[in-house]
């Protein structure tokens, strides 16, 4: 008997270290390795000495203290906290509070559904630079000349207000991303449970708010939660629009994501500004570790729960 559930414990031990052998070994190797040197690099200084040498210096916190500093004084840096957090509003307001509501109208399976649900999904199939060059003609030559010609009417371009632009463009991409996982959850949801409500007289709210979104909140923490780290890596198109030229043509449209990104790519060939750069981004880091997971926790204890 005893020999037994050593063997059942062993057996369990082995089955439960074969699901999580995987994740563990990506993250060792695409985070661990991948970001050790730039670990390092975050406590060090290269500076060239008289004989025109590199030479690298450790420097403790120096880099650190350094980027804290910057991104709370400089403007430049607190413009780019604002569009982060106002882009990844976008995201949630388009790709997920939207994204469930029409998911929800074809999961019902509303007028055209079948229809809306490869129409919205369409655009992420096409190359985002693409779409990104389409829109541009769209509103600065399209748009605006058609309706000038033919109306008289002065139509918005957008080289008039880009980050405005920008922004319904953030907003229309991230409509129909999260909607196939949101339809594909709903449908998980039992006939019975949904049969039940309606014999119970819930209408179509009721039957969304208590019964649909306790079933799926999982999802939707999920996707709520992981979209956080957009807000320190997202790029919000950017890059798509204005190629590395909008750290000069855009200054007050950056988010922290492309100007790292940029200057990251500028500094390949000088070593002197990766420092600080290693320290920038293990900064975010620091902030977005203890938000991500305040963020789940309390999306864990205050969110509906199935009954």
């Amino acid at each position: 008997m005893e020999r037994s559930l050593k063997q059942s414990k062993r057996s369990k031990l082995l089955f439960y270290l074969s699901i999580i052998i995987f994740p563990v070994v990506q993250f060792v190797i695409f985070w661990v390795i991948v970001n050790f040197n730039s670990l390092l690099l975050s406590f060090k200084e290269y500076s060239l000495n008289e004989n025109k040498v590199m030479v690298e210096t450790f420097v403790g916190f120096k880099n650190l203290v350094q980027v804290y500093k910057d991104l709370f004084t400089l403007e430049l840096f607190i413009n780019c906290i604002k569009n982060s957090l106002l882009f990844y509003g976008v995201s949630i307001a388009g790709g997920t509070i939207c994204s469930l509501g029409f998911s929800y109208y074809i999961y019902k399976k509303g007028f055209l559904a079948n229809f809306f649900k490869v129409m919205l999904y369409m655009p992420h199939i096409l190359s985002t630079l693409v779409i990104v060059m389409l829109y541009k003609y769209f509103f600065e030559d399209g748009l605006p000349v058609f309706l000038n010609e033919k109306f008289g009417i002065e139509f918005v371009k957008f080289s008039d207000n880009p980050l405005g632009f920008i922004i319904f463009f953030n907003f229309l991409m991230s409509f129909g991303g999260n909607m196939l996982i949101y339809t594909s959850t709903m449908a998980g949801i039992s006939d019975s449970i949904i049969e039940a409500a309606e014999i119970d007289g819930a209408n179509a709210m009721q039957e969304f708010f208590h019964v649909v979104m306790p079933s799926i909140f999982t999802t939707f923490a999920l996707f709520i939660v992981t979209g956080m780290i957009t807000i320190f890596n997202g790029q919000a198109n950017l890059f798509n629009f204005y190629g590395v030229a909008g750290i000069d043509k855009a200054p007050d449209q950056l988010t922290l994501g492309y100007w790292i990104y940029v200057k990251v790519r500028d500094a390949k060939t000088d070593y002197i500004k990766y420092p600080y750069l290693a320290a920038f981004g293990l900064a975010l880091t620091s902030f977005a570790i203890p938000l991500i997971f305040s963020c789940r926790a309390l999306l864990k204890k205050y969110g509906p729960k199935e009954t």
